[in-house]
């Protein structure tokens, strides 16, 4: 028998077992959907987990583009600027993180303010504006913001 003969002998039980294992096996009485049973949807209490989706409303602010941001105080002036929001555990925004003073990150004191004390607007040329009713001297005597790791 020559080389290409043996080969072929040799190549076909592999082959066999490749096909035999690709093959899919009919599902077994306990695996098939009961007929009395509607299939789930996202809207029944079983499936509590499956994503909502979501559209754009008028007026959202993307915490992305806030972090970042300045502050300033209702004269104008700058106060400080966004380094965090703080997250609820139902979702909501609960506080921001404001770094007063300092320079690029050195010697800054960061502070936690209730994010609904914030107050979010846009001027007339679409440029996001934050407003803190307070002053900078303030800030820099509030509380140091520390996260505690739980």
């Amino acid at each position: 028998m020559n080389l290409k003969g043996l080969l072929t002998v040799a190549a076909v039980p592999a082959l066999a077992t490749v096909a035999y294992a690709q093959t899919v096996a009919p599902p077994s009485p306990s695996n098939t959907p009961q007929a009395t049973s509607p299939a789930p949807t996202a809207t029944t209490p079983n499936d509590a987990m499956a994503p909502q989706w979501y559209a754009h409303q008028q007026g959202e602010w993307r915490t992305s583009k806030l972090v970042g941001s300045k502050v300033q105080n209702k004269a104008g002036d700058s106060i400080g600027d966004i380094n965090e929001i703080i997250l609820a555990n139902d979702g909501s925004a609960a506080a921001a993180v404001i770094g007063v003073g300092g320079f690029l990150g050195m010697g800054e004191h960061q502070v936690a303010v209730q994010f609904k004390s914030l107050k979010l607007d846009r001027d007339s040329n679409g440029n996001d504006v934050i407003t803190l009713d307070t002053t900078k001297d303030a800030l820099k005597k509030a509380p140091e913001w520390t996260w505690q790791s739980s």
